[in-house]
């Protein structure tokens, strides 16, 4: 099930997200903004909860303020550089290196940043064009 975004601002169609991707930058720290991120166990989350006690990792209308949404969106670029970033430092690995690097887990936690599927980061680039202009929206 995935999340459709829909924007105060009626001028904007609304934004759809794929539940793996939201989530995924939600994590990744864009959600820190509405005090939202990973729990201690695993597939577990921590959110501040908005006024009528919603969440954003649910589809029950969690609401997003603009200057939340404008902070979202320089987070997400943010995110956007930074694992744009490893993804081109894999790429340069050679083989053996890369093969290393994928192996060396502790308990299933990687020690070393694994690179991101590049459709995740093209959805976080169009999440933080929309969101500068959504005005703030809703999460359905």
């Amino acid at each position: 099930m995935g999340f459709d975004l829909v924007s105060r601002n009626k001028k904007l169609n609304s934004f759809y997200m794929g539940s793996f991707s939201w989530s995924w930058m939600l994590d990744a720290g864009v959600g820190l903004v509405l005090g939202a991120g990973r729990g201690v166990e695993p597939a577990t989350c921590i959110w501040l909860p908005d006024n009528k006690g919603r969440s954003p990792y649910y589809n029950d209308g969690f609401r997003v303020t603009a200057a939340q949404a404008r902070a979202m969106a320089l987070a997400a670029r943010g995110l956007v550089a930074v694992k744009e970033s490893i993804n081109d430092t894999w790429a340069s690995l050679d083989a053996i290196t890369a093969d290393k690097y994928k192996r060396a887990d502790v308990l299933g936690l990687s020690l070393y940043q694994q690179p991101v599927r590049d459709d995740f980061i093209e959805k976080a680039q169009a999440f933080a064009d929309w969101a500068e202009q959504s005005q703030g929206f809703a999460v359905w």
